[in-house]
């Protein structure tokens, strides 16, 4: 009897263990106004002094628990805490809800800001701060493709933000430097000189694949928008080479020293994240965020 309750305690205690050995590889984000998040993660081995934080924006596939493995192994060859938050169809629907950042409406009406997908980046970087108890504040925002166009406007539309570093790579157009309506352009943004500037003013790199040159659209929304879309030019890489041309135009026209950076990685794999995009950039935030 005595032998059957000693077993019976010991499965009971590694039962009870299992949920707190893997909580910090996915975990619920609750701590803003908007809604829940599933959030994945990448570790190091060891967390330690030396480790920082890395926030990753999925692609249009919304597939969050694929670019934290993705990103495994640069985590821990580099020290790196990734996590990736999950902006679900539902909650935060096509275009609009994720690339835009919920800020408006298809129909162009406002979103209320706390409910904006943006308003959640500080919160969740901040909480992760704390949650895994990391020394340095020092922490950077990725994207690719989808998620890289959440970033270019994160850092456009919200400029104050804490981040040190953020990476955009291979999107497939901009919120341009031109008079063009809002989403396209600045017309009707909300973004003034003075945001520019903070913009301008802060760290960031557009990461442009050499081989990501496709001239047919990807989705219905790039479809029904090509005409104004080829505007920008006519394959990923010229519309970043063109955007990141009009940027430093735009940044001597309101008079901002220029801290944004572009580089084009040899990619030979069109549109490839994995491989080609991922390792690059893991190595910028080590170099960056030290």
């Amino acid at each position: 009897m005595m032998k059957f309750k000693l077993h019976a305690f010991l499965i009971l205690c590694l039962l009870t263990m299992i949920p707190f050995a893997f909580a910090d590889d996915q975990y619920q984000f609750e701590n803003w106004d908007g809604a829940k998040l599933s959030v994945f993660v990448a570790k190091p081995n060891k967390i330690n002094k030396s480790t920082r934080l890395v926030v990753v924006m999925h692609g249009r596939k919304r597939n969050a628990e694929e670019y934290r493995d993705q990103w495994s192994d640069s985590a821990k060859d580099l020290n790196l805490l990734v996590l990736v938050p999950e902006f679900s169809e539902q909650n935060f629907p096509q275009v609009w809800g994720f690339n835009y950042g919920n800020l408006k409406t298809t129909s162009l009406e406002p979103i209320d800001k706390s409910l904006n997908a943006f308003s959640a980046i500080e919160p969740l970087a901040n909480r992760a701060l704390k949650r895994f108890k990391l020394k340095s504040d020092n922490w950077g925002i990725y994207g690719h493709g989808a998620g890289a166009h959440f970033v270019h406007r994160y850092v456009l539309h919200h400029p104050e933000a804490s981040h040190t570093l953020a990476i955009a790579a291979n999107l497939g157009w901009y919120l341009s430097m031109t008079d063009q309506e809002w989403p396209f352009g600045l017309k009707n943004s909300g973004i003034n000189d003075n945001q520019l500037k903070k913009a301008f003013s802060r760290h960031f790199l557009l990461m442009l694949g050499r081989a990501d040159t496709s001239t047919k659209p990807n989705s219905p929304y790039v479809k029904n928008n090509w005409d104004t879309i080829n505007l920008q030019g006519k394959h990923r890489l010229e519309r970043g080479r063109n955007f990141f041309k009009s940027a430093i135009n735009k940044s001597k026209e309101v008079d901002q020293f220029f801290k944004w950076g572009m580089v084009e990685v040899p990619t030979t794999k069109g549109h490839s994240n994995t491989e080609q995009m991922v390792p690059y950039a893991a190595e910028m935030f080590y170099a960056r965020l030290k």
